[in-house]
C-alpha cells in the first residue's frame, strides 16, 4: 500500500498562508483573488478549439475520460483551432493517495485547514506525517461515464480560512522539489460539489517565487491562483492557462508577473470559510 509522504512543517505554513488569501482577497471578478501546488498516459484528440480561461464548465461528459478539444471548448467557451494533449497527473482510478508516477513526477494528496475547534474535514490531515491516516479517494456512485473514483474532501464547520487538499508534483520523502511543467499550456479538471456544499473554491499552484521551499518568500508565501465560481451539483470541466493565474496581493510578491512553469511545486484546491463544503476532483490533467 502506498503510504502518504506529507508535507514539512515549511508546507504546512505555506497552506495555511495560501488559503488565508481566499478570506482576505475573495474574488475581484477575473479570477485573481481567492485563494490556492503526474500520469501514466497521454492523449491526443482533434477538435475545433482550444480552452479560453473562464471558470464555467460543460455538464456530464461522455463514457470516457478521453476528453476533446471540442467538448473542452464547449465547456469553456473557448475559440481557436487545433487538437489539445494532456498528460494525465491522476485520474483517480487506481483508488489511492499517490499521483501517477510518471514524467518524473511523484506526490501524495493531503489534506489541511484552519484547525477550528470542533470543525470536520474528510479525509483528516495527517500534520505529523505518520501515514496512519492516508488520504482516500472517493467511489462515485453513480459512476461519471467510465469513471468510478475521485479526489474528494467535505466537512462543516470552519469559521477561518477554510481548507483544502492537494499534492506536491515532485516529493520524495517529504522534500519538495521543483517539477517542470513548461511544455504545458495549464491544468484542466472536472469538478462538482455534493448537495447544498458551497459552490465557490479556488485552485493554487506555487513556483520558486510563491512555495517557502524556493527561497523567496518565507511565512507569507501568497501562491498563483484562480478562482472557480459557479460550481454546482453537475459534473464541469474547468481548464485554467497558467497565464491566467494571479497572486492574491496580500503576501509577498513573486518578483515576476506570471508563474514560472518549469519549476511548479504543488497544486491545491481550497475551499473558504463556510456552512459546509464538499469538492470533488476528477482527471486531472496538463494540457497543451
Amino acid at each position: 500500500m502506498k503510504n502518504r509522504i506529507f508535507l514539512r512543517s515549511l508546507n504546512l505554513a505555506l497552506c495555511g498562508l495560501a488559503v488565508a488569501a481566499f478570506a482576505a482577497c475573495g474574488d475581484d471578478g477575473d479570477g485573481s483573488g481567492g485563494a490556492g501546488g503526474g500520469g501514466t498516459s497521454t492523449t491526443t484528440s482533434s477538435g475545433s478549439g482550444s480552452p479560453s480561461t473562464t471558470s464555467t464548465g460543460s455538464t456530464e461528459p461522455s463514457t470516457s475520460s478521453t476528453t476533446t478539444a471540442a467538448s473542452t471548448t464547449a465547456a469553456t467557451t473557448g475559440a481557436g483551432g487545433g487538437p489539445q494533449t494532456l498528460e494525465m497527473i491522476d485520474d483517480m482510478e487506481d483508488d489511492d493517495n499517490a499521483i501517477e508516477a510518471a514524467g518524473g513526477r511523484l506526490g501524495y494528496w493531503y489534506t489541511f485547514n484552519d484547525k477550528t475547534e470542533g470543525a470536520t474535514q474528510n479525509p483528516p490531515p495527517d500534520p505529523t506525517g505518520t501515514g496512519e491516516t492516508p488520504f482516500t479517494m472517493t467511489a462515485l456512485e453513480p459512476a461519471r461515464g467510465q469513471s468510478k473514483y475521485a479526489a474528494r474532501s467535505w466537512g462543516e464547520g470552519f469559521t477561518g480560512w477554510g481548507i483544502g487538499f492537494g499534492f506536491d508534483l515532485k516529493s520524495e520523502d517529504g522534500d519538495k522539489t521543483p517539477y517542470d511543467a513548461s511544455a504545458y499550456t495549464g491544468i484542466t479538471f472536472w469538478a462538482k460539489v455534493g448537495p447544498g456544499a458551497s459552490t465557490t473554491a479556488s485552485v493554487l499552484i506555487t513556483d520558486p517565487g510563491t512555495d517557502t521551499v524556493g527561497g523567496v518568500c518565507t511565512d507569507e508565501c501568497d501562491a498563483w491562483q484562480k478562482s472557480l465560481a459557479g460550481i454546482s451539483e453537475e459534473w464541469q470541466q474547468f481548464t485554467i492557462p497558467f497565464a491566467d493565474l494571479k497572486q492574491g496581493g496580500w503576501g509577498t510578491p513573486a518578483g515576476t508577473t506570471q508563474i514560472d512553469a518549469t519549476k511548479l511545486y504543488s497544486i491545491q484546491f481550497q475551499v473558504g470559510m463556510a456552512a459546509s463544503f464538499d469538492l470533488y476532483i476528477d482527471d486531472l490533467a496538463f494540457y497543451n
